[in-house]
């Protein structure tokens, strides 16, 4: 896995832990800020609805559910592991036991009840605030364009496959939107702490990880 350092990696993972920490607090304190963006952008989704992309969407957005993305994501680090890239697999595993853990946390302390059950398109239970479909699809899709996609010698492909990534993403927050299961500003911070887990996680991996792979193939062990 060639992550490369980065000056700005510090800067952006501490810009997306700040808003992130700044929306949960509005969110707690049931803001006005949040409900003006949460019925900006409910107004403009809501407005697209009707019976056939209700089902259509009601049906895709289970494969982004958490269970799902959790199972794809160890599918990855299963393939890097039999790869024998274990430092990647393991790097990989405790992202997703930490990242899925402090959104199990955050999720508990703004104990956002979800919108009006009789609003709902979709069954949904558990709080609100942060979406656990978005966190765990954009943990999936960063794991997946870090460590498998790097390997397909097609460039092409490979931004194919990115372009495809990004708007399943962008699928997934927009469908639990729709569904009227989560409000606008769940599944932006979800985006902010998935990306605020990544970067950490990265620098984790190039400071202890990757020296470490470095030095020991420099001396000819070959360390994965």
């Amino acid at each position: 896995m060639d992550l490369k350092e980065n000056k700005n990696r510090p800067i952006l993972a501490t810009v997306y832990a700040i808003i992130f920490l700044i929306l949960l607090l509005l969110v707690k304190l049931n803001s006005p800020i949040v409900h003006g963006i949460d019925h900006i952008v409910q107004s403009i989704v809501f407005s697209f609805t009707n019976e056939h992309l209700t089902i259509f969407i009601s049906i895709l957005t289970n494969f982004g559910s958490p269970v799902v993305s959790l199972i794809l994501a160890c599918l990855v680090l299963a393939f890097v592991f039999f790869k024998r890239e274990y430092a990647a697999a393991i790097w990989g595993l405790g992202t997703l036991i930490i990242g899925n853990g402090l959104a199990w946390v955050f999720k508990h302390i703004a104990a956002r009840p979800r919108p009006a059950l009789v609003q709902r398109l979709a069954p949904a239970h558990g709080y609100s605030f942060p979406s656990g479909h978005v966190f765990g699809t954009t943990l999936f899709v960063l794991l997946l364009l870090t460590l498998i996609v790097p390997r397909i010698k097609n460039h092409t492909t490979q931004t194919l496959i990115r372009i495809l990534a990004v708007i399943w993403v962008i699928f997934i927050m927009l469908s639990r939107i729709y569904l009227r299961v989560h409000y606008p500003t769940d599944t932006f911070g979800s985006l902010l702490l998935a990306g605020a887990v990544w970067e950490f996680a990265v620098m984790i991996w190039i400071k202890f990880f990757k020296k470490k792979i470095d030095a020991a193939n420099s001396e000819g062990r070959h360390f994965q």
